[in-house]
């Protein structure tokens, strides 16, 4: 049995993220941190750490890949090569601090480096979805081979013994290329985007990790032989460790932790007090050295003669269980764990007095921005007290006060969520008026709240874990927020440069049931229901702010907007405009998928009202649907199936768009049709959008779209889980059978009385009332029983 791994040396240096770190052959290090720097790292002759020996400084923003090349006659000493975010490859002769060569052919994120067989050569890898194979000894004005063929950012590239190429990609593939650039292979085998690849010649195998916590190995011809587990979070990175033999390598997690792996085991497992180990590679002497979301770099060995001194290793265990005990913790109804580091206090207040907490020195710390000039800055304020103490109770600090729970309502779309503390044995009644009074709420939403509070506080004993919010049955819309496997965005992972959820194996708490859901359709008598049903909040600025962001990340400036053009769209969300700027939000339907779905807000915002409806159907409708029908397939981002379907019910209003949807459903009906399980809010409005073209095709007497609409519903209702869902798909299908026409209403019966799969869950669901939302359903599958039995 191995030793495990003890904490040999941590190199301070770094003012943020450490993203990259190689060694060379006489085990030296390079480092690049998102402080715009690399560094170049000797050993210290006279203990176990290293001496910066070299800072390179000309990479203009974020280094989040180096390399090392090794020495030709031409330069002795080796070179160093950086690729950073601002598109550039820069390469540094090893004791000059200011770049020899630039190379600027990326047109976006330059992040990942690595070095070619032939040592005159090393590969790119991009943002831009190329990776590309340069030759130093020759030009560097273009590259020697581009690899075209991914659809979504790379993220790594080596080349393996036999002289092909492999790529890591965000688009959850790993590509096989010859040295010309000819694709013979695309593996598939990982479900998220595949983070990092590594060589084991000696097996003629590679070895993968991805954002799906797993780790696979691969045969030289694309098979995968092998796949791990063990991880329960993303993997960003893997590195051999030849050292230990040809079959051994480690990884590093989003979970603070480095694993050890021998002959498909995991031998040991290495915590950390820092979130993300962005990256880690292996010294000849087998020691194992880390770059962290904390800037710190770590070396960590099995040689007893290379661990860290008594005092070293005493800090490095409080520090360990300082940042595992936080990742527990609340302060203020927010995760401690998610609060930032010290690199949040790089970026400047917005108004003076502005409180920014953030993690230091394994608790929490206040800061105030102080707007002095030339001069401002953060002061600290002082330690946020208590929070320890009261976390080993299992409290949560919210404005002064510890409670049992904060919860976090999501109440509306693109606003940020209200907090509902609440306390055992306190009157559940007097919380609920006491949250409905001071947030503005309507006084029907009470027994809304109050059950809300009875069946989280019963079911989840702990706070701000898995519940479900009582307005929206889910969580309010954001980038992240949205998987599309799993009905339960609160408490998931998020990726923080894909903005995907990741796959994780560590259990949770049991989810708190979905309490009532607001709903506009009546509670009467469900059906015949006639009118359109819409999706109508959202802040406007929160959109502007994620175009703004998204604009600057646009790689080759073809379809960036200027700031004052989007100021300008942003007005179609709020009011009609007598000549909107149609051309510049259709300009903006060109960003890639990953980043459209704020642009579909805007769209979803300005058919509200029918003028810019009008000029919007008007200017490319066939446009429109063709962006409609690739969102709703399975391969799309889940936001933009979401916001895709919300779009829809809201054309629904105004005759441009329901003509433009009545005059293409067989083809959006077919993309419907096709989507399997998907999270809440996604099946909301899905069958939201049914109900609504229900209503259209009544009013059209659509022979076509009703009988098609019979034959989607049940199946769809079968798919979900959600009970708005199921609710609003019952009141779809009882507008069917009101049809004025009885032939039409007969070939739906028969429909559905041949379809067991439905009937069983219909029948299922006129027995389930534990809350006001199932007794709503209830209700409406037993008039809809009585309908299809009539």
């Amino acid at each position: 049995m191995s030793k495990p791994y003890q904490l040999s040396a941590v190199l301070y240096g770094h003012s943020l993220d450490v993203r990259s770190v190689v060694a060379t052959p006489d085990d030296s290090i390079v480092s690049g941190s998102r402080d715009k720097t690399a560094k170049y790292w000797r050993r210290n002759e006279f203990n176990t750490g290293y001496v910066e020996s070299m800072t390179y400084r000309d990479q203009k923003n974020f280094v989040a890949a180096v390399l090392y090349l090794e020495p030709t006659l031409e330069y002795p000493d080796g070179l160093i090569v950086t690729g950073g975010n601002d598109n550039k490859i820069l390469i540094y002769k090893l004791n000059e601090p200011m770049a020899t060569f630039t190379i600027t052919d990326h047109t976006d994120v330059v992040c990942c480096l690595s070095k070619a067989i032939d040592k005159t050569q090393f590969l790119s890898g991009s943002w831009d979805k190329t990776a590309k194979l340069w030759d130093f000894s020759a030009c560097l004005s273009s590259p020697v081979t581009t690899f075209t063929g991914h659809i979504a950012a790379l993220w790594s590239v080596i080349q393996i013994s036999n002289g092909n190429i492999v790529t890591a990609c965000a688009d959850k593939t790993i590509g096989l290329w010859t040295p010309d650039g000819t694709q013979i292979g695309s593996l598939k085998g990982h479900t998220d985007c595949v983070r990092a690849v590594c060589d084991f010649p000696e097996m003629e195998r590679f070895v993968s990790v991805a954002n799906d916590a797993l780790v696979k190995v691969w045969d030289y011809a694309g098979e995968n032989v092998e796949t791990l587990h063990g991880h329960n979070n993303y993997i960003y990175c893997i590195s051999a460790n030849r050292a230990l033999g040809m079959n051994s390598f480690v990884t590093g997690d989003e979970s603070y932790s480095i694993k050890c792996w021998k002959d498909g085991i995991n031998t040991d497992t290495i915590r950390l007090p820092a979130q993300s180990v962005w990256t880690v590679t292996c010294l000849s002497n087998g020691d194992i050295v880390s770059g962290s979301s904390d800037g710190m770099i770590r070396i960590f060995t099995q040689d007893e003669g290379r661990v860290a001194g008594a005092e070293a290793l005493k800090q490095f265990e409080e520090e360990v269980n300082a940042i595992l005990k936080q990742s527990t913790q609340e302060i203020g109804g927010y995760k401690v764990s998610d609060l930032p580091g010290r690199e949040a206090l790089y970026d400047p207040g917005k108004e003076p007095g502005q409180i920014k907490m953030v993690r230091e020195n394994g608790g929490v710390m206040a800061y105030s921005w102080v707007d002095d000039g030339d001069k401002s800055h953060w002061e600290k304020v002082g330690e946020v007290m208590g929070a320890n103490e009261k976390a080993k109770e299992g409290k949560t600090l919210h404005e002064g006060v510890y409670y049992d729970f904060v919860f976090s309502v999501d109440v509306e779309d693109g606003k940020p969520p209200l907090k509902l503390p609440y306390n055992n044995g306190e009157d559940v009644y007097d919380a609920a008026n006491k949250f409905i009074t001071k947030n503005f709420l309507p006084a029907v939403y009470l027994d809304q709240v109050v059950e809300f509070i009875r069946t989280n506080s019963q079911a989840d004993p702990m706070p701000n874990n898995d519940y479900v919010d009582p307005f929206t049955g889910g969580s309010r819309y954001q980038p992240a927020s949205t998987s599309s496997n799993t009905g339960a965005a609160v408490g998931m992972n998020y990726d923080p440069f894909t903005g995907g959820s990741s796959y994780t194996t560590s259990g949770g708490s049991t989810p708190a049931r979905n309490p009532t859901s607001t709903s506009t359709v009546s509670s009467g008598g469900y059906f015949p229901h006639h009118k359109y049903l819409k999706f109508e909040s959202g802040d406007a600025k929160v959109i502007l702010g994620k175009l703004m962001e998204f604009n600057e990340k646009i790689g080759d400036g073809s379809h960036k907007v200027e700031e004052a053009r989007l100021n300008s769209l942003i007005q179609l969300c709020n009011e009609p405009c007598d000549l909107p700027d149609v051309e510049g939000l259709f300009r903006l339907l060109e960003w890639p998928q990953e980043i459209l779905f704020p642009v579909i807000d805007v769209l979803r915002l300005a058919v509200r009202h029918e003028n810019n409806c009008n000029a919007i159907v008007l200017h490319d409708g066939k446009k429109l649907i063709d962006l409609f029908k690739t969102c709703l397939s399975q391969t799309t981002v889940p936001n933009n199936t979401l916001l895709a379907f919300r779009t829809l019910c809201n054309l629904f209003s105004h005759s441009f768009g329901s003509e433009l949807i009545f005059a293409n459903q067989i083809d959006l009906l077919e993309n419907v049709s096709s989507l399997s399980a998907t999270n809440k809010n996604i099946e909301i409005s899905m069958m939201t959008f049914l109900l609504n073209l229900s209503i259209l095709c009544l009013k059209k007497n659509d022979e076509m779209g009703i009988i098609l609409l019979g034959t989607i519903l049940p199946d769809a209702l079968s798919n979900c889980k959600d009970p708005e869902a199921h609710f609003r798909g019952l009141v779809a299908l009882g507008n069917l059978l009101t049809s004025n026409n009885a032939a039409f209403v007969n070939e739906v019966k028969a429909k559905l009385v041949l379809n067991s799969t439905f009937r069983a869950r219909v029948d299922a669901f006129t027995r389930e009332s534990n809350n006001d939302l199932e007794k709503k359903r209830m209700a409406c599958a037993q008039q809809l029983q009585q309908l299809i039995s009539g």
